[in-house]
Formats: C-alpha cells, sequence, structure tokens
C-alpha cells in the first residue's frame, strides 16, 4: 500500500494515515518525552537509594564497601557513588523541586569544578530557544522541492516560520518582560508584533 493511500484505523474508524515523513519526527519526540518523563520519575528512588547507600558505607571497614555493593547490587562503585552523590546534593530535598532535569545533570553539577559558574553565565533564554529547536522537522525541510506538493511546501515553510518567530519572542521576552528589568509597555509591543507576525505567517 503506498504512503498516500495508508489507511489508519483508530476506534473502529478509518482515516487517512499521515505521511511517513511526518510521523518520523513526531514519534522521535514522544520517545525523548518518555525518556525524560522516567528519568524524572525515577529521581526520588535514586535519591533514596543514594541515602541507604551513605548509611551502610557508614558501617562498613575500609575496603569492604565495594565488594559489598558488587555483591549484592551488581553495579560499580562509580555508580553507587553517584546515587550517594546525588543524595548528598539533595540534603533531604524533593529531587523534583531540585531543578535537576536528570540523575547525570545533578552529577554534572556536583562532579565539574566549572560548571555552577558557566550555567550562571548561560543566557537564561537557551533552554527554551533549545526546546523549539529540537521540534524542528528537520526530515521533512531537508527534502527537496520538487519531492513535495506545493500545499506541504507551504506548510513546511508556515511552521518554520512560526518557529523562528517563537524563538525571537523567547529570547526578547527574557529582556523586555517586567520582571526582567523591562516593562509592560514592552511586553504589550512584543506580544503584538507576535500576533502581527503570525497573522502573516
Amino acid at each position: 500500500m503506498s504512503e498516500a493511500n495508508a489507511v489508519a484505523v483508530k476506534d473502529g474508524e478509518q482515516r487517512l494515515a499521515r505521511p511517513l515523513r511526518v510521523l518520523v519526527p513526531l514519534i522521535k519526540e514522544d520517545l525523548q518525552h518518555g525518556r525524560e518523563a522516567a528519568e524524572k520519575a525515577a529521581m526520588p528512588y535514586y535519591q533514596a537509594a543514594g541515602e541507604k547507600f551513605i548509611e551502610a558505607k557508614d558501617q562498613m571497614k575500609h575496603g569492604e564497601f565495594l565488594p559489598w555493593v558488587k555483591l549484592n547490587f551488581g553495579i560499580s562503585q562509580d555508580q553507587a557513588n553517584r546515587y550517594m552523590t546525588f543524595a548528598k546534593t539533595l540534603n533531604g530535598e524533593n529531587p523534583l523541586r531540585s531543578g535537576f532535569s536528570s540523575l547525570s545533570a545533578a552529577i554534572r553539577a556536583t562532579s565539574d569544578p566549572t560548571y555552577n559558574t558557566a550555567e550562571s553565565k548561560r543566557p537564561s533564554w537557551q533552554e527554551p530557544v533549545r526546546q523549539i529547536v529540537s521540534r524542528v522537522d528537520t526530515e521533512t525541510l531537508n527534502l527537496k522541492r520538487e519531492d513535495m506538493k506545493r500545499q506541504e511546501e507551504r506548510e513546511a515553510q508556515r511552521k518554520l516560520a512560526l518557529q523562528l518567530i517563537d524563538i525571537g519572542y523567547k529570547v526578547l521576552a527574557r529582556t523586555l518582560h517586567p520582571d526582567k528589568g523591562g516593562s509592560r509597555e514592552a511586553m504589550s509591543r512584543l506580544n503584538a508584533v507576535r500576533e502581527r507576525l503570525k497573522q502573516s505567517a
């Protein structure tokens, strides 16, 4: 069955399936969200395990901890140390409110001496912009124009324009927002320009 004629069945209803080039980035995004959600959900358990590893290690003589970890859990001492470092970093705080997006982010923060200063110098707009860029459908944009229908080409350009508008908006809002040193008037103008550009797109 060709891609154009493919039929998807959901709840007993038939409908035209979305093209594969559309499904690929959507599936990738779902899987990425799933990995991030799983990592975030696991953080309280990593913290609890780290606290218990610390409790156990305090009861042992020098050199006993590594064999005990390997025998009972089949992990390296480095991995056990990561859990303990994570627990020490949070020091009883709720890991979901810690500001760390994952266990590895917390480890980087505590193991890299330049991490904190680098993070503080990193512009606050970078993360929102990175999130927008990660949603760009590069697979469609990489297609040659002659391989796309006119309507598909227009839609690809429209989406790209909206993403470009969103990136510019998020960067400027970090400066023009009243809480960031700007004013209500500045944000009002920025919002008006964004809406005008979106209507044009």
